[in-house]
């Protein structure tokens, strides 16, 4: 799921376009043909996604020269829903 379509189910305001969750499907598929996960629908999918050219794979060795900042914390409510 993309970060933004979890702020979306939190009541917030998001911008989700197309190219969201084209590199959201196209991430997806590659954690599948990594043996990593299992897709359930797979023709939700396979029709939109992007070239790898527009996602950044890092190796683990890589790791360390990021700063990986979440965009989302499941569990963290924000502020305005609060009140």
């Amino acid at each position: 799921m993309h970060f933004k379509e979890l702020f979306s189910l939190d009541g917030k305001d998001t911008d989700l376009v197309d190219n969201d969750l084209a590199r959201r499907n196209t991430i997806t598929n590659l954690l599948s043909d990594w043996g990593l996960l299992k897709i359930v629908k797979e023709d939700t999918t396979k029709d939109l996604t992007v070239s790898l050219s527009q996602i950044k794979i890092l190796s683990h060795k890589e790791k360390s020269e990021w700063v990986l900042l979440p965009k989302y914390q499941i569990g963290k409510k924000s502020q305005t829903l609060d009140k």
